[in-house]
């Protein structure tokens, strides 16, 4: 899924960069950053800074009619080769039917570009049988174990290396949330000195603000081993930190030994077994192993109601106000 998704947007792009247009680009789905992508170089691109004050309008789904859009498409551009209609947010319009027409017949001169954030087109309608017809691009959200590849891809990219571990470091720690990443890596990528091409857990920790040592998974890691020295440390270091909230890894927290007491049940330490079963990485797996190992059922089962017990307090429900430093204390206090 993720390949194929990759593969799609990157012929698009390499179409646009060699200056194959199409009339028609129709981009749909859950993934922002893939649409804001393609639009983006769109519209910054395909006309010079002269031709875009007669021939390039932007729309938003909110303030027109798609017939008000569809008459803009059908202009002619002046003094230029082509004009360019964006129409954003267009998931904000009642129906794409007025578009059928259009789409049927598109003008040849006219680029129109058609941007459906967070919503999926229903492949049963003449409108995306029609849109079908041209360039149709729809953004799926990446499942958390392709994300990592595509961390390294954008990386690679870029011209930068990066060894697997710290690739998950990043995917582990950021989420699943591409322009979060993009961003965050385009920070890193400003600040490396020109000809160093490698990118280090130091570099990680000083550009994005994401430590090797006191980070939430090496934290999971340790209580997985019931490791309490190491716990405590990095459950200090980590939670004085200015950005730390102690909902995301109470949420953490809880997915990790809620997914251990399925492993557990199913009485396997088989390690590869574990990891296609339950959709680990790589370096993941060893914790969930020593989980199982370390902890009964009954001990499982009373740190998942810790932490539904703490997401409550770090909500503000059935709770005195505490810090996120004296909750991390004692939900590590009552686990170990």
């Amino acid at each position: 899924m993720a390949a194929e998704l990759n593969n799609q947007y990157n012929k698009i792009m390499q179409d646009l960069h060699a200056k194959k247009i199409a009339p028609i680009y129709i981009l749909h789905g859950e993934e922002t950053y893939f649409i804001d992508s393609i639009c983006n170089y769109i519209e910054h691109n395909l006309l010079t800074e002269s031709e875009k004050g007669f021939n390039q309008t932007v729309f938003y789904a909110k303030d027109v009619e798609p017939n008000q859009v569809i008459e803009a498409a059908k202009r002619f551009p002046m003094m230029a080769e082509k004009q360019v209609i964006i129409v954003k947010e267009a998931q904000g319009f009642k129906k794409l039917d007025d578009f059928e027409k259009y789409l049927e017949k598109p003008v040849p001169s006219t680029i129109l570009v058609i941007c459906l954030k967070g919503k999926k087109l229903d492949k049963r309608t003449k409108f995306y049988k029609d849109a079908t017809k041209h360039v149709t691009f729809e953004s799926a959200k990446l499942n958390d174990k392709d994300l990592p590849h595509w961390i390294k891809s954008y990386i690679q990219s870029k011209k930068y290396s990066i060894n697997d571990k710290s690739v998950q470091l990043i995917a582990d720690s950021l989420g699943n949330d591409l322009p979060k990443i993009v961003n965050e890596l385009e920070k890193l990528f400003i600040n490396k000195i020109a000809g160093n091409t490698e990118i280090t857990d130091k570099d990680i920790e000083n550009y994005i603000g994401i430590s090797k040592e006191f980070n939430a998974f090496e934290l999971l890691s340790a209580i997985s081993a019931k490791n309490s020295h190491r716990a405590f440390k990095i459950g200090y270091q980590l939670s004085k930190n200015k950005d730390f909230s102690i909902i995301p890894f109470v949420a953490l927290l809880n997915n990790m030994f809620s997914k251990g007491y399925l492993i557990k049940k199913t009485n396997t330490t088989d390690k590869d077994t574990i990891a296609r079963a339950f959709g680990l990485n790589y370096f993941s797996t060893p914790d969930y192993l020593n989980l199982i190992r370390n902890y009964s059922l009954n001990e499982i089962e009373k740190t998942i109601n810790i932490c539904a017990q703490y997401d409550l307090k770090s909500k503000g429900i059935n709770s005195v106000s505490m810090t996120n430093q004296e909750m991390m204390k004692e939900i590590l206090i009552k686990i170990l």
